[in-house]
């Protein structure tokens, strides 16, 4: 199977048998500069983990100069720490509504969703479980992290994170940290590294999602 435009949902793709009711949603939100084909490797890898699972991808919500087709979910010029979180605020309330509407229009409730995400996609992900505690039932965030340091934890969302330890934009020391806190406010956290990756997903971090999932 390969990722399809989702015939209900606008701007989406979709990888799952039809005809097809599912029992559980897995949504991808793919990295800056990406687009939601991108995440057909790892629709793959993750689908036939989570029992009934329908597999979606949305577009990002803006367009990006970075190469044809591109997309992001919120825009990085001019971006520094001291405003990351207000342009991930922005865009969150979208991403709650297109999950919402994915989740009534399948009739999967949210203790039954699974949200995985890569590099921009993966911390927008972090954020809306910081934000929307159950919404989502665990959230994989491959090369991700929190716009700032967390002040509470989600008690009903787990948070997995799945990091290259050689990282350049984000450092195993401070997901660590992040880990630490979440667990220290109340949460479920973890973390996974893969020795000598970089900004990227290998099959070492797959077979830690594998893990996370099972």
């Amino acid at each position: 199977m390969s990722l399809r435009p989702c015939p209900w949902m606008p701007d989406t793709l979709q990888l799952a048998p039809v005809p097809f009711q599912p029992q559980s949603l897995l949504v991808l939100l793919h990295g800056w500069g990406s687009n939601a084909l991108d995440m057909a490797v790892l629709a793959q890898a993750l689908c036939p983990l989570v029992p009934g699972a329908l597999a979606l991808a949305p577009q990002g919500f803006e367009t990006t100069s970075a190469q044809p087709g591109a997309r992001q979910w919120f825009d990085v010029n001019g971006m520094t720490p001291a405003n990351r979180a207000q342009r991930v605020a922005l865009a969150l309330p979208r991403l709650v509504q297109w999950l919402r509407d994915a989740q009534q229009g399948t009739d999967v409730p949210p203790e039954r969703t699974v949200l995985a995400g890569f590099s921009q996609g993966a911390s927008l992900a972090v954020e809306l479980a910081l934000a929307h505690d159950g919404l989502v039932s665990r959230v994989l965030a491959f090369a991700g992290r929190c716009a700032t340091p967390p002040e509470q934890a989600p008690k009903r969302t787990a948070l997995h994170f799945l990091l290259g330890a050689a990282d350049p934009l984000i450092s195993a020391e401070q997901a660590q940290a992040t880990v630490e806190r979440l667990r220290a406010l109340g949460g479920e956290a973890t973390l996974d590294l893969a020795a000598g990756l970089g900004h990227g997903i290998d099959a070492a971090l797959l077979d830690a999602a594998v893990r996370r999932l099972a």
